[in-house]
């Protein structure tokens, strides 16, 4: 995991086929953890591990940068450390943050990668979300409704609800 070679493999094929680029930085320490010193001096995963990676994916042609955590280890405190500062290096380059909801945390991981700066989030369909898949779509909704990231998407249409045919018939 995170071994440029073998990213730029995949990634220059990709641009050689005149394709789009997402290269994906695996999300594979808690970055805010390492930089609170709180796994020892030595710890590997801080916050510049994961920016020297993002510089060598950006210098090498990536168009979007993907942050992603397979294992749902992203808290909300390490997606606003690492996201905000990929955002301030890359302000031109897209952003998108994928988790998996192991530790349940995940809607607000994602919540706190938007708010960071993230372009795009990966959610699920709330009957298949959650453990080991994505966190809630709903829930990452209804958390954002009210604020500046509101999605507008209608909970009702999500869920796959028809307009009552007494709504249709009034407009």
């Amino acid at each position: 995991m995170n071994y440029l070679p073998n990213l730029r493999v995949g990634m220059d094929a990709v641009g050689a086929a005149g394709g789009v680029v997402e290269a994906a930085i695996c999300y594979t320490g808690d970055v805010a953890q390492g930089e609170a010193g709180a796994r020892g001096k030595d710890y590997k995963y801080k916050l510049d591990y994961y920016l020297t990676l993002a510089r060598a994916l950006v210098e090498g042609g990536t168009h979007i940068l993907a942050v992603k955590d397979m294992a749902g280890l992203l808290t909300p405190q390490s997606a606003r450390l690492l996201v905000g500062a990929l955002r301030r290096e890359f302000p031109s380059t897209p952003i998108h943050v994928h988790t998996h909801d192991t530790m349940g945390t995940g809607v607000a991981s994602l919540a706190a990668a938007a708010e960071a700066g993230a372009d795009a989030v990966d959610a699920a369909t709330d009957a298949m979300s959650g453990s080991t898949s994505q966190p809630s779509l709903g829930a990452l909704i209804a958390s954002l409704r009210g604020t500046p990231l509101d999605t507008g998407m209608d909970m009702k249409q999500l869920a796959g609800e028809q307009p009552s045919s007494r709504a249709q018939s009034s407009h």
